[in-house]
């Protein structure tokens, strides 16, 4: 089931404040809220864990556009990591209600909301 939301988001990838449903089954490591909480925590530790999450979710997805299995995105070819964090985390203050779906899916979200593909 998440593989077809994942595929649906990629799909629809110029969509803004797409709703994003985890089902209840389904296991991860990270939800928009626990990123989120990461991100706000001031030990340096956390704000590490918060981008490091981030830039590994971004580095997943890179991964499978490259290999083919995602279509492909408008996100610059250069990211900073602080900025793709101020990205994602402005999205999740931005749309409270998207925080309990999976935090790898709110990133690709947030960044297809940043750098939409022109049409």
């Amino acid at each position: 089931m998440l593989k077809y939301a994942i595929a649906a988001i990629f799909a629809l990838g110029g969509l803004t404040a797409f709703p994003v449903a985890a089902p209840a089954q389904t296991y991860m490591f990270e939800t928009g809220t626990t990123l989120l909480a990461k991100c706000r925590n001031k030990a340096p530790e956390y704000a590490l864990a918060c981008t490091a999450y981030i830039v590994g979710a971004v580095d997943g997805i890179k991964k499978d556009v490259f290999i083919g299995r995602a279509k492909p995105n408008c996100w610059p070819a250069q990211l900073d990591a602080d900025k793709v964090r101020d990205v994602v985390v402005a999205y999740l203050v931005r749309y409270p209600d998207q925080r309990k779906a999976p935090a790898s899916v709110l990133v690709s979200v947030a960044l297809n909301e940043q750098y939409p593909c022109e049409k």
